[in-house]
């Protein structure tokens, strides 16, 4: 919450935290004309997906498990508020999954699957043949640091980054909204990404 002369507003970093994850660990300055395959649409999925349509991505594909009514309105507003062409899919349509990650630019799995403890060592993909060379791989889970997913894909030749990147990010906005300063990110990075997989 920000208190501006009175008037409280809601604010997340969630999204912004992710895409400027995308922008520092895989080059993405400018997400217009790419396409994007997100997995899951839960907080943090939500907060990616309007951040990506609002910052000028021409297309994503959003695949999750449920098609819960505020999650398709969401879907609705996006499609005729901004100039990003959402589309919705069902997890379970694999041919529609494996479609979409062949003609995409950048993979996100924004879901729990993969992560430590309970879901460590799974992946929504599970082919690494579905991946392709310029696809970029990404996984907002950070424990553990490579996940199933990230793994296949790099064995496929894909650059990957985690979570870990996004947390970083997050609390970078984070700090600017409750300070007015920037957060030593350089100096953060430094100390704790040298010598860990991302």
């Amino acid at each position: 919450m920000i208190n501006e002369n009175g008037i409280l507003t809601g604010t997340t970093t969630d999204g912004i935290g992710y895409l400027l994850s995308a922008k520092d660990a895989a080059g993405f300055d400018d997400l217009h004309g790419k396409k994007i395959v997100q997995l899951g649409a839960g907080g943090a999925g939500v907060s990616a997906l309007v951040q990506a349509a609002l910052d000028g991505a021409a297309q994503i594909d959003l695949f999750n498990g449920h098609a819960r009514p505020e999650l398709l309105r969401i879907v609705d507003q996006l499609q005729s508020r901004t100039r990003c062409d959402v589309r919705f899919h069902l997890l379970a349509d694999q041919d529609a999954l494996k479609k979409a990650v062949g003609q995409a630019d950048l993979l996100v799995n924004t879901t729990p699957v993969g992560m430590a403890p309970d879901l460590e060592g799974q992946s929504l993909i599970t082919d690494p043949g579905w991946f392709h060379k310029n696809l970029v791989v990404s996984d907002m889970i950070y424990e553990p640091m490579e996940t199933k997913l990230l793994s296949l894909a790099r064995q496929a030749g894909c650059r990957t980054f985690n979570g870990l990147y996004m947390l970083l990010y997050q609390g970078a906005a984070a700090f600017k909204i409750w300070t007015g300063l920037e957060m030593p990110v350089e100096e953060i990075k430094k100390k704790y990404f040298s010598d860990k997989k991302r």
